[in-house]
């Protein structure tokens, strides 16, 4: 615990400590903001198309690298 050696001390560290919760509180307001934005059905169909996306290209790459390979997909999938 600190002590103080003066009510001017202990004022100032109060002032500052009640900036930094004001500014916290600006942080958290705009990290709520962003996230608000981002959850709209939009974005969310969007990031969810590009996966699926994303997936089906993969297992196609891979699919044909088996394939130049002469690997077959039916004895790896059992």
């Amino acid at each position: 615990m600190k002590r103080y050696k003066s009510i001017k001390d202990m004022n100032k560290d109060l002032k500052l400590l009640k900036l930094q919760t004001e500014i916290y509180e600006q942080q958290a307001s705009i990290d709520f903001i962003y996230l608000k934005k981002g959850l709209t059905i939009t974005n969310l169909l969007t990031e969810l198309l590009s996966d699926l996306g994303t997936s089906y290209f993969l297992k196609k790459l891979g699919a044909k690298i088996y394939e130049k390979l002469g690997v077959r997909l039916d004895k790896i999938t059992r």
